[in-house]
């Protein structure tokens, strides 16, 4: 199931798979063929902050089968610490293209996560814009009891779970249950649902190109800073003590 050990890093104790977009895609459609499942999280140094103090999250990242680069921050750590790592992967792209491929391969998705409204019009939409989706059922992300969840995404036995519970949520929530669940790719993919309703914006291109959109989506959202900036400067001391030598 894995890549070959060339596309495989390990980035501070992390192993990281350094996919493209068509390798990670034939990864998925082979793990969908043979009936495998595969918990895929993409990675950014929030994730890599929290896992190295909060156990429960230790386990969740490093028991997932694939770890891609999400945040451009983890790219810049590996440059400083001397990894090349080719490919980012943001969830929201994930998430586009892998809706797009899966209308040619006929590929069916379960939604979990997010507000009523919003998951909701997500599926409106894509029955509108992209009426090929096979869109097995969804659920909104405000609920307590994971029981009934799990028994309705396993009458459809979806190709793909995508769970918008924000991290470490959703990563927590998909290493919980995945033996219950009848699913076989899992993917926590943050607020990709909002940005794909139009409900939140992406980052300009220019942030993009800059790879800045960090800066943008705090500048939108202040409320993360609190969570962020500590994270961060979490993260940048962590890469720093393993630049220099610390232990």
């Amino acid at each position: 199931m894995h890549g070959g050990s060339s596309s495989e890093h390990s980035l501070l104790g992390i192993l990281i798979s350094d996919y493209s977009f068509s390798d990670l895609v034939s990864f998925i459609s082979e793990a969908i063929q043979s009936g495998q499942k595969a918990h895929i999280i993409t990675l950014n140094p929030e994730m890599v902050a929290r896992q190295a103090t909060d156990d429960e999250f230790y386990q969740a990242l490093h028991s997932a089968d694939l770890r891609i680069v999400d945040g451009n921050g983890i790219l810049v750590a590996a440059r400083i610490l001397g990894i090349t790592i080719q490919h980012r992967i943001p969830g929201v792209e994930l998430m586009e293209e892998l809706l797009r491929i899966g209308q040619e391969k006929s590929w069916s998705f379960y939604f979990l996560g997010s507000s009523p409204e919003i998951v909701t019009r997500l599926v409106k939409n894509l029955e509108i814009h992209a009426s090929k989706t096979i869109i097995s059922g969804y659920h909104h992300g405000y609920f307590q009891d994971s029981l009934p969840i799990i028994e309705d995404i396993n009458q459809s036995k979806p190709d793909i779970l995508l769970v918008g519970l924000g991290s470490p949520r959703q990563e927590l929530w998909i290493h919980k249950n995945r033996n219950l669940l009848q699913a076989s790719i899992m993917i926590g993919i943050g607020g990709s649902f909002d940005v794909l309703c139009g409900d939140k914006k992406r980052a300009p291109s220019l942030f993009r190109k800059m790879k800045l959109e960090w800066l943008y989506r705090i500048a939108s959202e202040p409320h993360r800073l609190k969570r962020v900036v500590p994270a961060f400067f979490r993260f940048g001391w962590m890469v720093l003590k393993e630049r220099l030598g610390i232990k």
